[in-house]
């Protein structure tokens, strides 16, 4: 349940920066930051982090993934019961399945890329925008996203590759079950 609160504080952010109520500057300010500390200059980024805060009563979030989280989700205006960000990333640029000699969206080597730069925030925050740049107006399960980013570990690397390449894992359980929309 604590996912589920920090994950709406994320998402209701992410709304209303892309609203008509939303400071049109911040969101152009945000998708420019180059750098974690770029986005942690901006006020939205903390308005972010003090919503997400104070919805945090168990655990805590690192500034440092909401910071991402602002500068990458300023570029991302759709959102709901889409395919996840890996899965989207693995499929051809008409949206199937690869075949024969076709090329998924984003490489397999920018794709590795992405996953090995997560043990660095500037470079994970710039792989993310370069896939994003990649996926263009194509929609995926944005609050999946928002979970996966902020909660990235092996399990989730592990489970993105799984998504990207389109294959199911036998060795657990969610495949032989349909996934809802907010289990990370």
């Amino acid at each position: 349940m604590q996912h589920n609160s920090l994950l709406d504080a994320v998402e209701s952010w992410r709304q209303w920066l892309h609203s008509d109520h939303g400071d049109r500057g911040a969101r152009a300010r945000l998708k420019r930051c180059e750098s974690v500390f770029d986005a942690l200059l901006e006020p939205e980024t903390h308005r972010l982090i003090a919503s997400v805060h104070g919805k945090a009563t168990a655990g805590y979030v690192p500034e440092q993934k909401l910071a991402i989280l602002a500068s990458v989700l300023a570029r991302v205006e759709n959102t709901a019961n889409y395919p996840t960000f890996a899965d989207a990333l693995g499929l051809t640029r008409e949206g199937t399945i690869l075949t024969g000699d076709a090329r998924p969206r984003l490489s397999p080597m920018r794709f590795s890329t992405l996953l090995r730069a997560s043990e660095d925030a500037d470079e994970f925050a710039r792989a993310l925008r370069r896939a994003l740049a990649i996926l263009g107006d194509t929609r995926f399960n944005v609050r999946r996203f928002i979970g996966d980013v902020l909660f990235f570990d092996d399990q989730t690397r592990r489970a993105w590759t799984f998504e990207y390449y389109h294959t199911r894992r036998a060795d657990t359980a969610e495949n032989t079950q349909p996934q809802e929309e907010t289990q990370l």
